[in-house]
């Protein structure tokens, strides 16, 4: 019974694990994998073992993308249409034969920001060997704000990133005491309309696979209120100022008159 070819479509991850153990024309140590792809979409292909090269090779052995592993983990990324592909796993030392290799695949989202915010949702796995566990996704603005960023997983950092690879927004999760904190007390960031890359890491120390949610959310400042005297109650105050005013006025003139002109009764004869 043949191996079922997987279908990257249908997974937000999967996994190959082998070995290098045929030569290619340039006598390094390789191996193939092939998966298809049902719908178009947008991957990331992340090779864990240093010295490793992988290329991801369509049905007209055209290269899509490509990766080399060199002192450490290395990934790419690629938007594919379906059909079927060929991941080309290969060592970068010629001479290393029937090694190991791991590499992950996982869908790379494009999530969509509007005015109220937007949701991204992921799962955290172990790492493996020299794999930073990095996640990389893709954040299209189309409306731009003020926005606050609440991560559900624990010991999380996360950063949003420009073309240009500034920061534009970042937060974590380190502090387990701050888990319930108001969002309204949380740092917003102004976004801008636009295309951006989600930079997420979770803790390497994870058991099985841990689903977590990324939320932005929209913040809406409170209002201050207003020092400024609308004109009716300004009309209103100054009228009230007047009649007290007035008030007095008439107070003392009947409490003088009562004193110097003391009224006398006279009798008639």
């Amino acid at each position: 019974m043949g191996v079922a070819i997987p279908n990257a479509s249908t997974m937000n991850w999967f996994q190959f694990r082998g070995i290098t153990n045929e030569l290619d024309s340039n006598l390094a140590s390789t191996d193939y994998r092939q998966f298809t792809v049902s719908k178009n979409g947008e991957f990331n292909f992340k090779i864990a073992d240093i010295n490793t090269n992988i290329k991801i090779v369509d049905q007209n052995n055209k290269v899509v993308a490509e990766a080399k592993a060199k002192n450490e983990a290395a990934e790419t990324s690629a938007k594919l249409g379906p059909g079927t592909y060929t991941a080309v796993i290969s060592q970068a030392v010629r001479g290393v034969n029937e090694r190991e290799y791991t590499l992950d695949i996982t869908e790379r989202q494009n999530i969509m920001m509007v005015s109220s915010g937007a949701q991204m949702k992921g799962i955290a796995r172990a790492v493996v060997g020299n794999d930073s566990g990095v996640q990389k996704h893709t954040l299209t603005v189309a409306q731009g704000g003020e926005f606050v960023g609440n991560m559900s997983l624990p010991y999380t950092r996360w950063a949003l990133m420009s073309k240009e690879g500034k920061v534009v927004a970042s937060g974590d999760t380190m502090d387990p005491t701050k888990s319930g904190e108001d969002m309204l007390k949380k740092p917003s960031f102004k976004i801008d309309p636009g295309q951006y890359e989600l930079v997420i890491v979770p803790p390497k120390n994870v058991v099985g696979e841990i689903p977590y949610q990324l939320n932005f959310i929209q913040k809406v400042a409170k209002a201050p209120e207003s020092t400024e005297e609308r004109p009716f109650d300004k009309i209103m105050r100054e009228r009230e100022a007047r009649l007290k005013q007035w008030a007095a006025e008439d107070a003392n003139k009947a409490s003088t008159t009562s004193k110097t002109t003391p009224y006398k009764m006279s009798l008639l004869a």
